[in-house]
């Protein structure tokens, strides 16, 4: 199949699928390299290469484009990679997910080293409280948070990524949200608390989402988040609350409201980020602009 695709298609095109397959998965990558030519003459593969040169890029940018970190021994075989590595390793991750069984200690450095660049920031934990990580986070170009823990948490976000997210999910929980709170408060006295106002705090946000659990309590981001487009509800798939929550949302009104089931574990997640799957939002996304309030049910259309 190789010899095949290399014969008949151009190199740009062979390119390209190398580096869709690539983002997707990182063992594929490695295999190319190892009997692809082509493969080897499109990029530097390592410190090591033996005939470098500055008009070829790296291929690390891609393979360390999206990482997931789900356990210590992850996390350890990933500070031996960064150590044996030259070049930077972490400036190239764009997308970062940490799992539960990951220390505070090594998520810091895991952060500290890979984390100045990344857009797309996970955390999928049990045991503790997810924001605890975020005021690690180094990167200034961060635009999508998301946040899962069964732990009965108060979650606050540092305000300079609050303020530049445009995707955020929070799920599980019970939760309680020191900025929500604060600026539900500083609305409704509308007076100057001593924080940022509202509009500010929510200014970039046009995609939330969270779950059954915590949806009453976050309803405030429909008035609060002044350029908010979508407001999903998530429950697990075959959810018996889902049509419960379905007719609530009817009654609401806010056509920006949509119920969709997804299943939230890391591996969707990375499903997602990977191009493997269609993420909740491009699922939310294609219901509203089709006028559906729900995913599933027999009544979850909304009337024209």
């Amino acid at each position: 199949m190789l010899a095949v695709m290399q014969g008949h298609m151009p190199s740009e095109l062979q390119r390209l699928i190398f580096e869709t397959a690539a983002r997707r998965d990182r063992s594929v990558a490695r295999q190319l390299i190892l009997v692809s030519q082509n493969v080897r003459t499109w990029y530097v593969m390592s410190s090591g290469d033996p005939s470098p040169s500055t008009n070829r890029p790296r291929i690390e940018p891609i393979l360390y484009e999206c990482i997931i970190v789900r356990s210590q021994q992850h996390a350890e075989a990933l500070f031996k990679t960064i150590a044996a590595k030259s070049q930077a390793l972490g400036s190239f991750v764009k997308s970062l997910a940490i799992g539960d069984s990951v220390t505070l200690q090594q998520s810091k450095d895991i952060l500290a080293a890979c984390s100045q660049n990344v857009v797309n920031f996970a955390v999928w934990t049990n045991s503790r409280n997810p924001s605890v990580f975020l005021p690690f986070v180094r990167s200034l170009s961060i635009r999508r948070l998301s946040l899962r823990s069964t732990h009965s948490a108060e979650l606050s976000v540092p305000l300079i990524l609050l303020a530049a997210l445009t995707h955020l999910m929070i799920l599980d929980g019970p939760y309680s949200w020191f900025q929500m709170r604060e600026a539900v408060r500083d609305a409704k006295n509308a007076i100057n608390s001593g924080y940022p106002s509202a509009a500010a705090q929510f200014r970039s946000l046009t995609h939330f989402a969270t779950c059954s659990q915590n949806w009453g309590n976050t309803q405030s981001l429909l008035k609060l988040a002044a350029n908010l487009r979508y407001f999903i509800v998530v429950v697990s798939p075959y959810s018996k609350a889902a049509p419960m929550i379905a007719q609530r949302i009817r009654e609401i009104g806010d056509r920006r409201m949509v119920l969709v089931e997804y299943s939230p574990t890391i591996e969707s997640w990375e499903s997602s980020t990977r191009g493997l799957s269609s993420s909740v939002w491009e699922r939310a996304e294609k219901l509203v602009k089709d006028g559906y309030f729900a995913e599933h049910g027999d009544v979850r259309k909304w009337n024209p």
